[in-house]
């Protein structure tokens, strides 16, 4: 099994200013063709360290993937580490990329500046792998020492650096004699994870050796049961992953089980309402839009959203979706009552054939002995009846938040699920 390493560089993700999301769009990337990436690791703009580090890493793994440090400005420094890394005797021009740099600097309109001319400066022991989405080129180096290893450096911008992704797997697969890595994905919500481990502890128990079980926990999409085979034979290996994925859905029930592989709760809601032609609308208080962004974060959801309301105060719970003053004041804002009447409002305001409410206490202050923060009453009216739930979550204000979202989509799967195997709905001829 070939194995890899990715090293982020950049004082930014070492205190914490960006996110690094390139490493878990690479690993996804190389798992696909076969590569299990082994270390990732982190490291800050200093010299040295770039050099150090790397020499380390190119005599451990065959292939090292680097991101960062690849600007125009003085402290992107990565590239002439590499060049000494790798006994550059000088540096080229490559015109290619300078090509694409002219290009965007053009479209622009704006010169292009003896910083970003330099971009196109490359070592003499590198090839370029040519960006066309930004001014820094992406390189390869080939370094033959106990064995021999493929370093790759791409820009830390992520979409420049998916960009050129596909190029690195080209190059990775005329290399390397690749083997097969098969996953499957089983995506759960509303279990604990000990609790459903303790659930599949003896089924796990009798996988055969080479196929693992990896419990991936998140709080806005649930628990994923991801099943892995590695070193087989390709096709082989995604028949026998499929089959014990198949085993493992057999024994999870529909309330728990939602999707597979890269479904969301939102996207199986939306993919469900629209192969049966339905609409829905959405009523929100303390999730302040979350709902709404992440069913509209789905492609052709125009075919399924109608339209929504953040009904933060008791006034616009009032007046925008009609619900009774008198709801408020005998039973508060944060109740089955209220979330009903949230959700019934929006359904005929909207004249859509599902709505969503939500309304609860996200913190940190607000709750009480009988409300405390992390309550939730979430509702959603339907064709045949409205429906409601309550939940009790512990976070912060921003997990609160997306532990209500969640829940809210959760239950609103759950409610599609049961309105059509009750048959009180009908796939209905849609034209938009």
């Amino acid at each position: 099994m070939i194995e890899a390493c990715i090293c982020t560089i950049g004082d930014e993700i070492l205190i914490g200013q960006i996110v690094d999301s390139n490493s878990a769009q690479i690993s996804k990337e190389l798992n696909s063709i076969g590569v299990k990436i082994n270390t990732i690791i982190s490291i800050g703009d200093e010299y040295n360290q770039i050099v150090s580090t790397l020499q380390e890493l190119v005599q451990k793994f065959q292939i090292v993937i680097v991101t960062g440090g690849l600007g125009p400005t003085k402290d992107d420094i990565t590239k002439k580490a590499l060049a000494e890394l790798t006994g550059a005797s000088g540096y080229i021009f490559s015109i290619e990329q300078y090509k694409y740099i002219e290009e965007i600097f053009t479209r622009r309109r704006i010169p292009v500046s003896d910083l970003n001319r330099d971009q196109a400066m490359v070592p003499d022991s590198c090839n370029v792998i040519p960006n066309k989405k930004g001014t820094a080129p992406g390189m390869v180096f080939s370094i033959k020492s106990n064995k021999k290893s493929l370093l790759f450096s791409l820009p830390g911008v992520p979409y420049e650096m998916e960009n050129l992704l596909p190029s690195v797997e080209e190059i990775i697969s005329s290399e390397f004699n690749l083997e097969s890595i098969s996953h499957k994905t089983i995506a759960t919500y509303g279990i604990p994870e000990s609790t459903l481990a303790e659930f599949l502890n003896d089924w796990e128990d009798n996988l055969p050796k080479d196929i693992k079980l990896a419990y991936l926990p998140n709080p806005a999409i649930g628990i994923r049961l991801r099943l892995s085979v590695y070193n087989g034979n390709s096709e082989e290996s995604r028949k026998r992953v499929k089959l014990y994925a198949q085993e493992l859905k057999s024994l999870l029930t529909e309330e728990l089980y939602y999707g597979e592989d890269f479904d969301t709760l939102e996207s199986v809601v939306s993919k469900k309402l629209r192969e049966n032609g339905y609409q829905i609308s959405v009523a929100e208080s303390c999730t302040g839009g979350r709902i709404s962004s992440l069913i509209t974060s789905i492609p052709g959801s125009s075919q399924v959203y109608n339209g929504g309301i953040v009904s933060y105060s008791n006034h616009v719970k009032v007046s925008s979706l009609n619900v009774k003053e008198e709801t408020i004041k005998n039973h508060g804002a944060v109740s089955k009552q209220c979330a009903q009447e949230m959700a019934e409002g929006a359904k005929k305001i909207f004249n859509s054939d599902f709505a969503i409410a939500t309304t609860g206490i996200a913190g940190p202050t607000g709750g009480t002995e009988e409300k405390p923060v992390g309550t939730i009453w979430i509702a959603v009216a339907g064709p045949s009846r409205t429906y409601s739930m309550e939940a009790r979550f512990f976070g912060d204000r921003e997990r609160n938040i997306i532990r209500f979202s969640s829940e809210a989509l959760n239950f609103t799967r759950k409610i599609i699920q049961k309105e059509l195997k009750a048959n009180t709905l009908t796939s209905k001829q849609y034209n938009r």
